[in-house]
């Protein structure tokens, strides 16, 4: 986390570029019969890039860029955030980040509110837009993803089970997932809403609906696609552009722990002075 935060510091400045159409068609715009269709560029079968494999299997560890968003680590590029609710365009202003965007200007991350900063959790769907590896492990009646980013762990349970019709508000929410033919159907529900969107402050409640589409094309990439629907925070359902993730061979997980005693020191030593702030 420390790394990520030199970086802030020497640059906090964004690219930003022009989604794709792709996130448009993906769920066939609005048309809630359409979330069945798999992301594009995943419709037809692709042969693997060697020899066989099962497209159900997802084990190993991955990695995605963020090619599809320009760099915007994020659902879309700016471009594609729906507009929102009179509540949520207040939460958002309220949010003070380091990055800048064409609706607010960045600041120094010493006078950022970004509650990551304090060793709090990234929340979800945050965690996904991280580029820190991921490992995928199948169990019985269940899938884990593990992340590099503060040694998360997730757990999406696929034993038939429906989702919790009240659930205690999580920071990665409850998820059941289910399999329409080789594209893994995920739903996600009862998130804690203190957690940020993204990097740059967007929004969700904890009313939010999420839906994520797996499916792996060849050997070594997956394809994913998002869908988020939260009245309370967005006019209309926001659909992300397809993400790709890499297989990463020979690789293991790192220990990246945020660990508040670290984190406290490297912003004196660091942050706070590049902002200009000094201790009192």
């Amino acid at each position: 986390m420390r790394n990520r935060f030199v970086v802030s510091v020497l640059a906090l400045v964004t690219v930003v570029a022009i989604p794709s159409d792709g996130y448009s068609q993906i769920w066939g715009g609005q048309d809630a019969a359409a979330v069945r269709q798999p992301p594009p560029g995943a419709r037809g079968s692709a042969p693997a890039a060697t020899g066989t494999f099962d497209r159900r299997d997802f084990a190993g560890v991955w990695q995605t860029d963020h090619d599809g968003t320009g760099g915007f680590r994020g659902m879309t590029a700016e471009e594609g955030i729906p507009l929102r609710t009179p509540w949520a365009a207040d939460v958002f202003k309220s949010r003070i980040t380091g990055r800048n965007t064409k609706e607010k200007a960045g600041v120094p991350p010493a006078f950022g509110n970004d509650p990551i900063m304090q060793c709090n959790p990234y929340g979800f769907p945050r965690i996904l837009f991280y580029t820190d590896p991921v490992e995928f492990f199948s169990v019985p009646g269940r899938l884990l993803m593990h992340f590099q980013g503060q040694r998360v762990l997730r757990e999406v349970w696929l034993d038939g089970r429906e989702l919790p019709k009240d659930p205690d508000p999580r920071w990665l929410g409850y998820s059941v997932g289910k399999w329409e033919g080789d594209t893994l159907v995920i739903d996600t529900i009862g998130f804690d809403a203190r957690a940020w969107l993204d990097q740059y402050g967007n929004v969700y409640s904890s009313e939010m609906r999420f839906q994520e589409r797996w499916r792996r094309t060849d050997r070594d990439t997956l394809e994913v696609a998002y869908r988020l629907e939260d009245p309370k925070s967005y006019t209309r359902p926001w659909l992300s552009t397809v993400k790709t993730f890499k297989r990463q061979h020979g690789v293991e997980l790192r220990e990246e722990f945020c660990a508040p005693v670290e984190e406290n020191s490297f912003n004196e030593r660091v942050r706070d002075p590049a902002g200009g702030r000094t201790a009192k």
